[in-house]
């Protein structure tokens, strides 16, 4: 599952927000559905792990994703999980720690400590990276994913791609900074470990 903002809306001019906005308690509200439905929320590691044998699935694994590294996220969605003991994967653009509506380093490290939340890269300017050079793209991967490890002292193994935004090269590039898989923002349900996984975008209309 995909979310964003985790909140209700500020400016209700801004569309593209109320495409991307849960309000608390409808996130509340899904959270609880998943708990009394037998779900268990896992992260991408433990993905990856079934995938690869070496961890065994529970009967309804979901992985619960969040994009951006937004404040409510810390506020709000991380509270609520933690009430139900769910574990989530928050993905992160490094260069907006700590500016605007972004969660900062010292957030970022006390969710990490739960155990709870698996934060991982979302590279540094939340670039578009089909758009960039190959230097430029590199960089963005590289800087983010080293960026990231070092704040939270965690092997940083995953990447989504901002807007969804992916190629062949952008996938070359992938590979070569050292991310084991990745997530993608196109429908689907994963099946198999792919450097594109799909996901499904929870509305806020839902």
């Amino acid at each position: 599952l995909m979310y964003h903002y985790i909140g209700n809306n500020p400016n209700p001019k801004d569309l593209a927000r109320n495409r991307l906005s849960v309000s608390p308690d409808r996130f509340e509200a899904q959270m609880g559905w998943l708990a009394q439905n037998g779900y268990t929320p896992i992260t991408l590691d433990t993905l990856w792990g079934i995938y690869n044998g070496k961890a065994s699935s529970p009967a309804k694994p979901v992985v619960l994703t969040f994009d951006d590294g937004y404040i409510d996220f810390y506020t709000t969605a991380a509270p609520i999980m933690r009430k139900y003991g769910f574990r989530s994967v928050s993905f992160i653009p490094t260069g907006l720690v700590g500016g605007g509506y972004y969660m900062n380093w010292d957030q970022i490290r006390e969710l990490s400590r739960t155990g709870l939340v698996s934060f991982q890269a979302h590279t540094v300017s939340h670039a578009y990276l089909p758009g960039l050079g190959w230097n430029k793209l590199i960089a963005e991967l590289t800087e983010s994913k080293k960026t990231l490890s070092s704040q939270i002292g965690i092997p940083v193994n995953f990447i989504a791609y901002p807007f969804g935004g992916v190629n062949s090269a952008v996938l070359s590039a992938v590979s070569k900074a050292g991310f084991v898989g990745g997530v993608g923002t196109w429908f689907g349900r994963a099946g198999y470990p792919s450097l594109n996984l799909p996901r499904i975008r929870v509305s806020g209309a839902w």
